[in-house]
This record gives C-alpha cells, sequence and structure tokens, in this order.
C-alpha cells in the first residue's frame, strides 16, 4: 500500500517562518542594543579608572574586585587595605564592564554628599516593592517636597513625648534581659523586637505588644520581607524584576508585602476616620500651629503626614504617606537595633567605658526610674561612647549615588581636580571613611575620647558621618539617638554586661546594614 501523505499547511508554514524570522530579527536588535550599552559601560568604567586608579592587583577578568573584597568581615577589613595607595576614592569593579566608584576621604565624601546627587538603585531597588517611593527612594521635586512636608514629624516638640515610648518599652527588653541572667544571651533579637515596638508607637501609635507575642502577623511579615530580600540579594539571577517575579520567592514576596500594605491603608483609613471627627480641645503650639490633635494621644508621625499640606494646599496621597510610613519603620526599626545591639556589645567588651557610662547616668540621673528629655544633653559620656560605637559599626556602612551632573573632587593636600562624569554610580563607605588613618590615630581602638570638642574639632567635619550629611541627610538622626541613649541608659543602669569565652565573638555581616555573622551574644548581671 502506497502511505499517504497529508497536504502540506502552506499558511501554517508561512506563519512559522514569520514567527522564525521576526525571532531573528528581537535577537539581532537585542544583540546590538545591549552590546552597545555593554560596550559604553565598559568604556565609561575605563575611563573611571584613568580619573580615579584602580587596584589591578585584586582585579578579576570576570568578577572584577568581588571575589577579592567579599560580603563579609575579611572582605570588608580588606578595603583600608586600600588607603596607603589609594586615599581618596577607587575606581571598583563589579564585574567585567561595570565598575563603581568608591569614595571614602572627607574631601570625595564632601563633594558627593552635598552635590544633591540622588540614591541609586543597585542598593534599594529590592526594598522598592514594600517602601515605595517614600523620602528613602524618591528623587527630584518630589523629594524636595516631601523632605519639606516631613520635618515637622521631627521637631522637637513632637519628639518629646516620645521619650515616653522609649523609656517604656526599653524597660521591658530590660524585665526580659533579668530573667535569663547569667546565660549567654543573643542579645540583637530582643533589640530588634523592642526597636520594632517603639516606631510602631512612634509612627503609627499602634500597639502590638511585640516583644511578647511575636506571631502578630504584622510582625512576621516584616521578619519574612526582610529574610526574602536577604536570600534575592544572594542569587544573581533574581536580580532582574521579570526573573524574580516569577520565582517561587517572588510570588512569595508579592504575598507578605500585601499583609504589609494592607495593614498600614487600614490603619491611614482608621486616623483619617478620627481627624475627621476630632475637635482640637488643646491649646495649640505656635510653631505646630495647624496640626489637629487628638484628645489624650501625642501627636505621631501619621497625624503630621495626614496633615501636612505644601504651598499650593496640596497634602500627600494614601499612597505617598503609606510609603513614607513604611519607609519610616523599615530606617528607624533596623538601623536603630543594630546601632544598640553593637553597642551592647562595647559595652561588655570594654568595661571600663560601661563603669564610667554608669558613673554618669548615677550622677545624672539619681533615683529616677526614666530618663527625661531634659537629661538627654547631660549625658555627655554616654553620648562619646554611641558614637565611638557608631564609628566603628555603623549601621548604615555604605551609601549610593547616580550622578545626574558631572561632578568635580577637589584634593585640598594636593590641590588636584577629579571630574567624574554624568551617570557614575558611586560608593560612598562609612566603613572606611572612619577607619581612614589619615583622620583617626590608631582606628581600630576603641576611644570615646576621640569625640571630646577638642578632638571634633581638630578632624574635618566629613571624616564623621553615621546619618550622612548634607540635604539628604538622616532626617530622623535626633529620633534615633534620643532612642540609643534612652535605651542603653535603662540597661547599664539595671545591668552589669560582660563577655566569656564561650560566647561567639560576633563577626561584622554587611547586608542592607551592618549585622552580625553568628549573632550578638553577651552574658548579663542583676545589680
Amino acid at each position: 500500500m502506497i502511505p499517504q501523505f497529508n497536504k502540506p499547511n502552506f499558511f501554517s508554514l508561512y506563519l512559522w517562518i514569520f514567527i522564525e524570522t521576526c525571532l531573528v530579527i528581537l535577537a539581532l536588535y537585542l544583540s546590538m542594543h545591549y552590546g552597545m550599552v555593554l560596550r559604553r559601560l565598559h568604556s565609561n568604567a575605563k575611563h573611571l579608572d584613568e580619573v580615579a586608579g584602580v587596584d589591578k592587583r585584586t582585579k578579576h577578568w570576570f568578577y572584577g574586585h568581588m571575589k577579592h573584597y567579599t560580603n563579609n568581615e575579611t572582605g570588608l577589613l580588606r578595603l583600608i587595605q586600600r588607603f596607603k595607595t589609594f586615599p581618596l576614592m577607587i575606581s571598583h569593579w563589579i564585574g567585567p564592564v561595570m565598575t563603581i566608584l568608591q569614595v571614602y576621604h572627607p574631601d570625595s565624601v564632601h563633594a558627593v554628599l552635598t552635590s544633591g546627587a540622588p540614591k541609586n538603585d543597585l542598593g534599594y531597588r529590592f526594598i522598592r516593592p514594600w517602601i515605595g517611593d517614600g523620602l528613602l527612594t524618591s528623587k527630584g521635586s518630589k523629594w524636595f517636597r516631601n523632605r519639606r512636608l516631613l520635618t515637622p514629624a521631627f521637631h522637637y516638640k513632637v519628639l518629646k513625648p516620645y521619650s515616653e515610648i522609649f523609656n517604656k518599652n526599653s524597660l521591658v527588653m530590660v524585665d526580659k534581659f533579668k530573667k535569663v541572667c547569667g546565660q549567654s544571651v543573643e542579645v540583637h533579637t530582643h533589640v530588634g523586637l523592642m526597636t520594632l515596638d517603639t516606631m510602631l508607637q512612634c509612627a503609627m501609635s499602634t500597639n502590638t505588644n511585640c516583644q511578647h507575642v511575636t506571631d502578630h502577623p504584622y510582625l512576621m511579615a516584616v521578619k519574612e520581607v526582610g529574610d526574602l530580600l536577604m536570600e534575592r540579594s544572594r542569587q544573581p539571577f533574581h536580580f532582574f524584576d521579570w526573573m524574580y517575579n516569577l520565582s517561587a520567592n517572588g510570588i512569595r514576596n508579592k504575598v507578605v508585602v500585601k499583609v504589609l500594605h494592607d495593614h498600614t491603608e487600614k490603619i491611614i483609613a482608621e486616623r483619617k476616620e478620627v481627624l475627621a471627627k476630632a475637635v482640637n480641645d488643646e491649646e495649640k503650639d505656635s510653631e505646630m500651629e495647624g496640626f489637629q490633635t487628638i484628645k489624650g494621644k501625642v501627636l505621631d508621625f501619621l497625624d503630621i503626614l495626614l496633615q501636612s499640606k505644601d504651598e499650593d494646599g496640596k497634602g500627600l496621597t494614601d499612597i505617598e504617606i503609606r510609603d513614607e510610613v513604611d519607609t519610616f519603620l523599615f530606617e528607624g526599626h533596623d538601623t536603630t537595633s543594630s546601632g544598640i545591639a553593637w553597642a551592647l556589645y562595647h559595652l561588655a567588651k570594654y568595661p571600663e567605658f560601661q563603669t564610667k557610662c554608669r558613673d554618669e547616668l548615677t550622677e545624672v540621673l539619681g533615683d529616677r526610674k526614666y530618663v527625661e528629655w531634659n537629661d538627654l544633653p547631660k549625658l555627655e559620656y554616654l553620648t562619646k561612647f554611641i558614637k565611638e560605637s557608631l564609628r566603628l559599626k555603623p549601621p548604615v556602612y555604605i551609601m549610593g549615588r547616580q550622578l545626574e551632573e558631572p561632578l568635580k573632587i577637589t584634593e585640598k593636600s594636593s590641590g588636584r581636580v577629579s571630574t567624574i562624569p554624568v551617570g557614575t554610580n558611586v560608593s560612598t563607605s562609612i566603613f572606611m571613611l572612619h577607619r581612614h588613618e589619615n583622620f583617626w590615630d590608631n582606628p581600630t581602638v576603641f576611644d570615646p575620647e576621640r569625640f571630646t570638642k577638642e578632638n571634633i574639632a581638630k578632624r574635618p567635619a566629613f571624616a564623621y558621618v553615621p546619618f550622612s550629611a548634607g540635604s539628604r541627610n538622616c532626617i530622623g538622626q535626633n529620633f534615633a539617638m534620643n532612642e540609643m541613649k534612652i535605651c542603653l541608659a535603662q540597661v547599664i543602669r539595671n545591668l552589669r554586661l560582660y563577655i566569656d569565652g564561650d560566647s561567639p565573638v560576633p563577626k561584622m555581616l554587611p547586608r542592607i546594614i551592618l549585622q552580625s555573622e553568628s549573632g550578638i551574644f553577651i552574658r548579663l548581671e542583676k545589680i
């Protein structure tokens, strides 16, 4: 029997040829387009090598400097070896075609931080689904407008009532510590819950009792979104949004972020309703004129966001308010907990400084239970101790900027001027700046006396910037310092901190903030 064949389907054949042709054209276009992009990036990177200098000894042809300056304590400490050869700045390669300008000298840091250049997307893009386009990530006219609208939220008359919240939450943590005295305690976890509790109360007047109840849906979502963020940062293929969004983690991240957004939006809607019905029974303060107060409640961050108006009488949209609340929570929770946890470790490691802090607290506070607002300026030695702790272990150890116009960097000692081109990604290494041997004697030695008025006057202003500097400095730095002072004061007054040989030595872990790879373990003893 002669085999039978179907007649050819010319329409299907032509359609397939058309699709193949389109795919070939698309592939050629993408290869040409991205080839041009890669060549431009490589050309710009080579130009930056000539302007800033490059460490050729540690540069790999494919990985750049990433293999040598690893994302751990070893890599961090290797960075400070660059000072002798490249004291001002350096071209830091992060792959085969792309480089970042790394600055860590007061002259170069001053030029970058006073330039007004916006944050780049390299470090903040992953967190944007949660915090949106808030003050941390926004730029241009939007950033400028929102910065002005948010400034009243950090007025001292708004910050002052927060002292009671700081005291109460710190004492809850102290009571938890008293129950585990004599044991090696991982303090960062406890501190993180305390700062989260504080931020929820100060930002939205929300009580979750999170220092005792850790399974609250919002608290669990905050923790999970942080874990997902860390996992994404370790998987290069997930740097591409479309690929990450198709992954299991990307899908889960959307679910978790929705929980966070729903919670914040619910509180915003409820507060708007309360404010609409509120009658201002209390006397208005001339410096806080225009903000409606709710009887029996202090003015909080959310109240001010809901009522702020620009010169055209326009306020923030609900989405903008949500973004700013989430940004405030994110920045104020993780960074402050890192600063406090490392300070507790330094108190335990250096008992002589712990004793001096305790003596000062006894002198200033006497038998009073709470640290009051007027006490804070009097705690001079504790302030010096905190500043030295932030010098060696800055929670925000690096900041990214992207130049929108050429930047001139002048090295004062030589008069040399370098022009950095538009589009350059600049990394300000606070970690390196705070250990620069040209400005800090014995930079690895812990010494609070570096921050006497006389010693501060000897250094350039931009040699120490734990809260950044310039127009985009941290708007909440006074809030953070007040919380740190009160929290540490309550711990020092109630407990003696020490380290024994059984506790693991913390190793720095550079993530979004500076953490410890193995946690921060100390022992506690009731006083």
